[in-house]
């Protein structure tokens, strides 16, 4: 078995190099990280989410947590399934993004009631979505896309159709191939929202920690 590095897993110390320089880049003081070399990212309700010994576990909160490093300036908002998808991200793409530093990042918990519990900060900014590609990702984006708008929107499931109730009016989508896309061309919502995901993976962490251990960097 392959020695641990000081995050408890088997990426090897250049990559343990290369994500504590993230942490500490753009994420100073939203995370906590253990003698055993455990990560936690603290919501603002106290749960936490964590990530050791390669295992990853999000939080079951009410609450949101946010790394608003780039607030003076906010080019760009980043809204994000789990803050490990957020680190993820920025340790693919720093080399090809330049406003990553002027950049607000923010993951709302599972049981996160909108809109009411949306920062001031999230207004305004053009916002990125990082989430996975399965329904309850796409799901929770949709809403809170909606819910930055001052909207609420329902869903039901049924069976392969999706029913949707969104002002005042009522929609059927085929589950598969549902995407905010196509949420905003049926229901004529608009924003400056978008999604992102990396080609051939289901998100950005997953990409990352495949393509760590498979190079052992």
């Amino acid at each position: 078995m392959e020695d641990l590095d000081s995050l408890g897993n088997c990426f090897g110390a250049e990559a343990d190099g290369c994500m504590r320089a993230v942490l500490e880049r753009y994420f100073k003081g939203t995370y906590v990280s253990g003698h055993d070399g455990k990560l936690e990212f603290v919501f603002s309700d106290g749960a936490s989410e964590s990530f050791h010994l390669g295992k990853h576990r999000v939080a079951i909160s009410s609450g949101v947590w946010y790394s608003s490093l780039g607030l003076s300036t906010r080019n760009s908002l980043y809204i994000c399934s789990s803050a490990m998808e957020a680190v993820a991200f920025v340790l693919l793409q720093d080399s090809k993004l330049a406003d990553l530093d002027q950049s607000c990042w923010i993951v709302f918990g599972l049981n996160c009631p909108l809109p009411g519990a949306v920062p001031e900060f999230c207004f305004g900014p053009k916002i990125n979505l990082l989430f996975g590609r399965d329904l309850l990702d796409v799901l929770r984006a949709v809403k809170i896309c909606v819910s930055l708008k001052g909207f609420s929107v329902h869903f039901r499931l049924f069976e392969d159709q999706l029913s949707c109730r969104f002002r005042g009016r009522s929609y059927i989508f085929p589950v598969e191939g549902f995407s905010l896309s196509r949420f905003k061309q049926a229901t004529g919502f608009r924003d400056y929202s978008s999604m992102k995901r990396p080609p051939g993976a289901d998100s950005y962490f997953h990409q990352m920690r495949v393509g760590l251990e498979y190079n052992n960097i």
